[in-house]
């Protein structure tokens, strides 16, 4: 599509203007609005780049150069400036191709003055056609937060189609398409888009509880898994290899409620930027790092800076397989976000704070031996001392459900029946209504929601065992989860002692 621009003598000569437009890009950690400003004035020609580029935004020169021949648009002749805003931080990437030349566009008065409402997310080919861009959907969460209108991007981008909720998205073949679009004012059209992401079916979902229906007996396991599904207790589960503690945890997910669309595409633009574009599903994420991994992974961090382990578990489950393998600085930097349900980051220069509301799941065995307590243990004091050493008492004191598994008779569990998964997530989902959203630990006084023989009992507790404030507070957390999941607001005397037994009877 060729466009005659009635201008074009205009273009030629001086044209003391200034154009911007509006686009962002993702500096590792969080994406950031970049706003550009294309100055088109006198002097001798000149294509000059300034706000902390990197070679990749420079060459963007000759590529501009290049779309804007091959689309039939004469480049402005003269000192042109491009300046990319905010300064303080570089620029990688391709991904202001699109927005650098419709700001020059628009100084050359190709395309009328910038309104604020529209972005710009594509890179230029030489031929004039747009490219897709890396963590487009991320990119584009950031920008709808500032209200715009629309959003620009490649016809090939692929985005969820649940994006256009909260972003209004065009998608266009060429820089041409883009212009007319522009200048007619269609920006609430989407031209030949195709999602690539969908929401999970139902047919994926109920496989995925057959497989916990599947699992034969356990009573007490599923029972300790709803408990931590529904007030997002962190467990640990403790046994000698085979025992099933793996696929127990592997399943907790599976028992959470769905996430929201604004949590799924936030999820979905966090695997987007680690692990490449996913599929879309309002599944919680389930994150099972291996255990050689770093403080940078757990975290986030590196060069170039990313997010961590408890960012892609935000919203969902992160699965420590053999805890006690794990290097203990790794460990260790679980502290802070299993209580701020989030990271502070400081690095570069810059710092972000990121999201890392997670369910902590932990598997280990017994000793290095892996049979104390289930069978002949070869093991020295001293070397299970040392085993556990690797886990600091910090960490564990902040793991209120510890449980060690025991085998169970066959013949015994085939005959029980236990809850469906489908039962168990409709309890879940009541619960959750009950305590609150991310009520942990209960905000409201314990006397509110305590009958007045638990509340005796908590103190009784409190003088004779001289528990320290968190573990109190990890027990009423527990106790009213257990109420929560029976449908009861308040929390009962059973509930309490239940409470203790699950948070004491673990403990190494």
């Amino acid at each position: 599509m060729i466009i005659a621009i009635s201008s074009g003598k205009r273009l030629r000569g001086v044209t003391p203007m200034l154009g911007t437009s509006i686009a962002a890009i993702h500096t590792g950690l969080l994406p950031e609005i970049v706003r550009v400003e294309a100055d088109v004035n006198s002097g001798f020609p000149r294509f000059s780049i300034v706000g902390l580029p990197d070679s990749a935004v420079t060459e963007s020169r000759l590529r501009i150069r290049s779309a804007f021949r091959n689309s039939g648009l004469p480049f402005p002749q003269g000192r042109i400036t491009v300046n990319l805003t905010p300064a303080s931080f570089r620029k990688r990437g391709s991904t202001l191709d699109l927005a650098i030349a419709v700001a020059i566009l628009r100084a050359a008065c190709i395309l009328p003055a910038d309104d604020g409402s529209l972005a710009f997310l594509a890179e230029l080919r030489l031929s004039g056609d747009l490219a897709p861009v890396e963590n487009a959907v991320g990119l584009a969460l950031r920008l709808a937060g500032d209200h715009l209108g629309a959003l620009f991007l490649a016809k090939s981008q692929k985005t969820p189609l649940e994006l256009a909720q909260f972003l209004p998205t065009v998608h266009c073949s060429r820089l041409s398409d883009v212009i007319a679009a522009v200048r007619d004012g269609h920006h609430t059209i989407t031209c030949a888009a195709q999602a690539h992401a969908t929401t999970s079916t139902s047919l994926e979902d109920d496989s995925m509880l057959g497989a916990f229906d599947r699992i034969i007996g356990r009573g007490e396991e599923k029972r300790l898994l709803s408990i931590a599904a529904a007030g997002r207790h962190p467990l640990l589960m403790i046994g000698p290899p085979g025992i099933g503690k793996t696929m127990l945890a592997t399943h907790l997910v599976h028992l959470l409620p769905d996430l929201d669309h604004h949590a799924a595409l936030a999820a979905y633009a966090a695997a987007e930027a680690a692990d490449g574009p996913p599929l879309l599903t309002r599944r919680p994420p389930l994150r099972a790092p291996h255990h050689s991994l770093t403080v940078a992974g757990m975290i986030g961090g590196g060069n170039p800076p990313h997010p961590g382990e408890v960012t892609l578990a935000h919203e969902g489950v992160l699965l420590l397989d053999e805890l006690f393998e794990f290097q203990r600085a790794t460990l260790d930097a679980l502290r802070e976000p299993l209580v701020n349900r989030a990271v502070h980051l400081s690095r570069a220069g810059r710092t972000a704070t990121l999201p890392a509301n997670f369910l902590l799941v932990a598997t280990a065995n017994p000793c290095p031996c892996v049979q104390r307590g289930y069978g002949d243990c070869r093991c020295l004091e001293s070397d299970v001392r040392r085993y556990w050493a690797r886990c600091s008492g910090p960490l564990l004191d902040r793991i209120p459900l510890v449980a060690y598994l025991n085998r169970e008779d066959y013949k015994a569990t085939s005959q029980s029946r236990t809850p469906s998964a489908k039962e168990l997530r409709r309890r879940i989902e009541t619960a959750r209504g009950i305590l609150g959203v991310h009520t942990q630990p209960p905000s409201s006084p314990a006397a509110s929601w305590l009958e007045a023989p638990a509340e005796a009992l908590i103190t009784r507790l409190k003088e004779r065992l001289l528990l320290s404030e968190r573990v109190s507070q990890q027990t009423l957390g527990i106790a009213r989860t257990i109420a929560a999941l029976d449908g009861r607001h308040t929390a009962r005397k059973a509930d309490v002692e239940e409470a203790v037994l699950l948070r004491n009877r673990g403990n190494p």
